[in-house]
């Protein structure tokens, strides 16, 4: 587990706002907020459509939930968004955004301006390659693919990760977590993490570990091993799980380990 100052008042230990949703996707932000509550981050500030506020308010008691203008993040929401930012720790953008071209031209404004670490998942990848100067990507194999048009190895994952000035964390079977310094392989996990979901639980751990002062690159290393001793522990207690559950075993799991 992280340390934490004996001294420390609400708030000290991290705050995180997660950028995410849409009509059709209305999970993938919770998930990711639910992951970044259970890491041990202090305050969690879902950004996210109106229609899903009732929603997240009902899966967490802890949310701070803010809403976009419409139901969709569009540029009408990129100045409060940025606004709150600077009170924020870390930022989660992308889990499940959707791909309309009002929500990929603030996607993109938002990251040109964002001044804390940034975590990018799920589409938002692909909206610009000008990024925060803390910044990590969490490409899946096919998104790294497409995002760069070369195949997901450990020297390409590293050599774009010294392009872009970033941390990526390239999602497979086994995981390659590179900046322009370090490169590391995770092989923790199963197949049993292909539900829908897990991607958004990773993003928002991540973001949870930096918003408590964990270096982007460990952050990468430690949430994506703890995740797939999480699967491992959870296929021996039952025959599947889902997103949810993964969520949920974090924080004991980080006891563990």
């Amino acid at each position: 587990m992280l340390k934490r100052n004996v001294n420390s008042h609400k708030g000290d230990n991290g705050k995180v706002m997660i950028i995410g949703g849409s009509q059709m996707f209305h999970g993938a932000p919770i998930l990711s907020a639910l992951a970044a509550e259970h890491s041990g981050a202090d305050l969690i500030f879902p950004f996210i459509p109106p229609c899903q506020a009732e929603s997240a308010k009902s899966h967490s008691l802890n949310f701070i939930i803010q809403t976009f203008n419409e139901n969709i993040l569009t540029s009408k929401d990129v100045k409060s968004i940025y606004n709150m930012s600077k009170k924020m720790d870390a930022v989660v953008i992308g889990p499940g955004l959707g791909t309309d071209p009002k929500t990929k031209r603030a996607v993109k404004s938002l990251l040109n301006h964002l001044s804390i670490p940034t975590i990018v998942d799920a589409s938002a990848i692909f909206y610009t390659n000008t990024y925060p100067k803390t910044t990590v990507l969490t490409p899946h194999r096919g998104e790294f693919k497409e995002m760069t048009g070369d195949d997901p190895t450990e020297k390409n994952v590293q050599k774009w990760a010294k392009h872009l000035k970033v941390t990526i964390v390239c999602k497979g079977p086994e995981d390659i977590i590179a900046d322009r310094d370090e490169i590391a392989i995770n092989k923790s996990g199963n197949s049993f993490m292909t539900v829908g979901g897990t991607g958004d639980v990773l993003s928002g751990f991540i973001g949870g570990l930096i918003a408590q002062g964990m270096e982007p690159f460990d952050a990468g290393k430690y949430a994506t091993r703890l995740l797939g001793k999480t699967a491992e522990s959870l296929t021996e207690l039952q025959g599947s799980f889902r997103a949810f559950d993964l969520a949920s075993g974090i924080s004991g799991m980080m006891k563990l380990n």
